[in-house]
C-alpha cells in the first residue's frame, strides 16, 4: 500500500567522493603531502536524500549515475531513500568530488567534476515529477543540469521547493527562477553573492562579486524585496550558528527573525554539515505540516533545533554521508539538552 505521507523529491547529484587529509587548504602554486586518503558516497543532492531518510522523510532521490556508482545506491536505499528515479548511464562517469580536509582549521576545499550529474535533461525530469503534486516538496542544490527547468515544472506541479544554491555561480540567478522557491537555505558567502547581484546596477547585471562587507542582517531585506513570495530564509553563518526569516502562518506578511548558536560537539570534519541540516529542517517541516497553512514559530524553532543538532553530530565524525547521523541519535541529543552557544 502506498504511504500517505507528503513526498520528498530531492533532485540532484550523486558523487564518488575522494576525501585527502592535508596539513592545510593547499595554496596556489604549492605541492602537499596527503596524511591519508579515503573514497566515500556523496554529493549534495545524495548527501540531501540520507539525511531525510535517516530522519523519517518518504524520500525519493532522482539523478543519474554510471556504472560506477551502483554502490552508493546501494548506501542510499540502506538509508531509506526510494531510488526508483535513479538513472544508470551505460557510457558516462558517477560525478566525483575531490576534498581537501585541513587538519589545522578542520575546514573544507572541494573540486567538483560533474560525470552523469550534468547529463539530466528536462524530458526526464518531467517523467519524474508527474508522480509528486501538491503537498509534496521538491529540494535542489545547483549540481545537476537543467536544474532551472526542473524547478519551474515542479512549481507546476504545486509542490513546495526547498533551495540550496551551492555552488554559487555567477550564472545561479539568471538559470533558476528564484522568485518561485519556498524555502532558501544559504550561507553567509552564498547570501553576500546573492546581495551583490541584486543591487548592482543595471549595467553591471553580469558583475557577480561576493559584498564581504554585508551581514546576513542587512542581506535580508534585499532578499525579501526581491523574493516577495519566500515562506523562509536560513543563512547559516558557520561557528557562529544561523539566523534566519520565516513568514508565520498567524502573520501573513511579516517576516519573524530567529537567531541560534552551533551545538557545542567535537569537531572532525565539516563537509557533510550543511547537507545534513537541510535534510533534517526539511524533514521536521515535513512530518508536521498542514495543508494550505504556514508554519508557526514554535515548529519552524523546533525544526532549527533538530537539524542544528542533526549537523553538530555529523561534523563529528569522519565523511559526509557517513557522518550523516540517525534519527533516534538526534533525538537523544535533543533530549540531552547540549547547550547552544
Amino acid at each position: 500500500m502506498e504511504s500517505t505521507k507528503p513526498k520528498v523529491l530531492v533532485y540532484g547529484s550523486i558523487n564518488i567522493d575522494d576525501f585527502y587529509v592535508v596539513p592545510h587548504i593547499v595554496r596556489s602554486g604549492e605541492t602537499i603531502s596527503s596524511t591519508s586518503y579515503t573514497v566515500s558516497a556523496g554529493g549534495k543532492g545524495a548527501n540531501q536524500s540520507v539525511a531525510l531518510g535517516r530522519a523519517g522523510a518518504n524520500v525519493f532521490h532522482a539523478g543519474k549515475i554510471g556504472k560506477d556508482g551502483e554502490w552508493v545506491r546501494k548506501i542510499m536505499e540502506d538509508a531509506g531513500v526510494d531510488t526508483t528515479y535513479i538513472h544508470v548511464s551505460e557510457k558516462e562517469a558517477t560525478g566525483r568530488a575531490i576534498i581537501q580536509l585541513s587538519e589545522e582549521s578542520h575546514d573544507n576545499s572541494i573540486v567538483l567534476f560533474p560525470g552523469t550529474n550534468h547529463t539530466v535533461i528536462i524530458e526526464e525530469a518531467r517523467n519524474v515529477l508527474s508522480n509528486f503534486g501538491p503537498g509534496d516538496w521538491i529540494v535542489m542544490q545547483n549540481e545537476i543540469s537543467s536544474g532551472g527547468e526542473i524547478m519551474r515544472a515542479a512549481k507546476e506541479r504545486g509542490m513546495t521547493i526547498c533551495f540550496n544554491p551551492s555552488p554559487m555561480t555567477s550564472e545561479l540567478p539568471k538559470q533558476y527562477p528564484l522568485h518561485l522557491v519556498d524555502y532558501l537555505l544559504i550561507n553567509e558567502i552564498e547570501a553576500q553573492g546573492l546581495y551583490s547581484y541584486l543591487t548592482a546596477p543595471k549595467s553591471d547585471a553580469d558583475s557577480f562579486t561576493s559584498s564581504s562587507h554585508i551581514t546576513a542582517s542587512e542581506s535580508f531585506p534585499v532578499l525579501e524585496k526581491a523574493y516577495e513570495q519566500i515562506s523562509g530564509i536560513i543563512i547559516t553563518l558557520g561557528g557562529d550558528g544561523l539566523v534566519a526569516r520565516f513568514r508565520i502562518k498567524e502573520e501573513d506578511v511579516k517576516m519573524k527573525e530567529f537567531r541560534m548558536g552551533i551545538v557545542k560537539g567535537n569537531v572532525v570534519n565539516t563537509t557533510g554539515a550543511g547537507d545534513t541540516f537541510s535534510g533534517y529542517f526539511v524533514a521536521n517541516l515535513v512530518r508536521n505540516q498542514e495543508m494550505n497553512k504556514r508554519f508557526s514559530a514554535e515548529q519552524l524553532q523546533a525544526a532549527l533545533v533538530e537539524a542544528s543538532h542533526a549537523a553538530s553530530l555529523a561534523v563529528g565524525k569522519e565523511g559526509a554521508m557517513d557522518s550523516i547521523p540517525v534519527k533516534d541519535d538526534v533525538d537523544t541529543a535533543i533530549m540531552n539538552k547540549q547547550k547552544i552557544d
